[in-house]
């Protein structure tokens, strides 16, 4: 079924002569034709004549993106300073006169394992604060009741 087949079915447009037909199916068609452009043509056009700008603006942040990046990149290649890991973990432990000779230090892979078989737990946390001053961050801290004593078996793990 066509347009013209739908018409016919109303009692105006069998009425109307061939002229004024062509005349309506012209001004529908006019009407049709200025919708679209209201409703698509001309936001198309408007949204397609900001794009350069658009463009524009966000290569701009596109390149401060990439300016941060690199200025992240940059801190992040900073290596920190080496630490005597054994050195640092001396003096923390004298620090705090804990005995050396009590002390396991184990230097392996970039880890550092410290194990503490009696101490108190004030001084396993100012060990570790020291230790955290001079860049070894610790990563693990397991600390073990002793049946003997008040005091505590404290193994600790440090990362540079």
């Amino acid at each position: 079924m066509t347009i013209v087949d739908a018409l016919a079915q109303f009692g105006w447009w069998q009425r109307a002569t061939a002229r004024e037909r062509v005349m309506l199916v012209a001004g529908a068609a006019v009407v049709i034709a200025a919708v679209i452009g209201t409703l698509v043509v001309a936001p198309m056009r408007d949204t397609l004549a900001g794009a350069p700008l658009q463009r524009a603006e966000r290569k701009a942040l596109l390149a401060q993106a990439r300016d941060r990046v690199a200025a992240i990149n940059a801190v992040a290649r900073a290596s920190p300073p080496a630490v005597d890991a054994r050195a640092a973990i001396e003096r923390a432990l004298d620090a705090r006169a804990i005995a050396r000779r009590d002390a396991t230090v184990d230097l392996a892979n970039e880890r550092i394992a410290l194990t503490l078989p009696a101490v108190s737990l004030a001084d396993a946390a100012a060990v570790v604060g020291a230790l955290a001053r001079e860049g070894l961050r610790a990563t693990g801290i397991n600390f073990a009741a002793r049946a003997d004593s008040p005091a505590l078996r404290a193994e600790i793990t440090f990362a540079r």
